[in-house]
């Protein structure tokens, strides 16, 4: 799931360590491709401070959540239908329309939540405004991270910038999607690419709208069942 899903299930706590727990497993891959770590089989050495505890636990639950998430039907379901419309616009390599279905269902759910007022993007942000950098400097470091100023702007850059707000738009969600094709093979979407993607995305959101929810309870009745 994206960031605004992940914040989904946790935006009733309101804590802003835990918010930026639930994201910062995707923040660091956005930052750095290398940059992943799993804390989660150390529970000791995050109990020595409440924030950075809380902190964890956001953490934990964002590997919970995509755990579920990319085993549920309706992930393999509209990612697959997704896969066979987008096999049409992009038809040769290096880009490959598996991968760009998987992002583009997990962008299309973020976009509905905020279509839908299901997410509060304002209090999403001021949480991630409101952590302290020595709470995020003392994880980062248990984490064996000791260079952290490129993460913080980063991470500034991230919160000035609001982009997920833009997600709304359609447009927006195939600017994303070819950002973070680029990443894996350089080369950018051509403008048919971008017109055709569009349609597919447009089509997708309108068709997934009425329940898309669907896939949030499931996730959340899976942790019940864990709990």
């Amino acid at each position: 799931m994206n960031f605004l899903s992940h914040y989904y299930f946790v935006q009733s706590i309101n804590n802003p360590y835990y918010t930026i727990g639930a994201i910062l497993p995707d923040l660091f891959r956005n930052h750095h491709y290398n940059w992943k770590f799993r804390p989660e089989k150390e529970n000791l050495l995050f109990n020595d401070n409440s924030d950075i505890n809380l902190l964890f636990e956001g953490w934990k639950h964002h590997v919970q959540v995509d755990a579920i998430f990319h085993n549920s039907v309706p992930f393999k379901i509209h990612s697959s239908q997704l896969r066979q419309e987008l096999a049409t616009v992009f038809t040769d390599l290096p880009k490959r329309p598996f991968f760009l279905a998987h992002v583009a269902y997990e962008l299309i759910l973020d976009s509905l939540l905020i279509r839908n007022n299901i997410v509060d993007t304002n209090q999403f942000y001021r949480n991630l405004d409101a952590c302290e950098p020595k709470i995020l400097d003392d994880f980062m470091h248990k984490l064996g991270i000791m260079e952290t100023n490129g993460f913080y702007r980063f991470l500034n850059n991230f919160i000035e910038s609001r982009y997920l707000e833009t997600y709304n738009k359609p447009v927006s969600l195939v600017h994303a999607l070819d950002r973070i094709g680029r990443r894996v093979w350089v080369e950018e979407f051509s403008a048919k690419e971008t017109e055709t993607a569009l349609i597919v995305l447009e089509n997708a959101i309108e068709n997934l709208n009425y329940d898309f929810l669907n896939v949030f309870k499931l996730v959340e009745e899976e942790i019940k069942k864990s709990t």
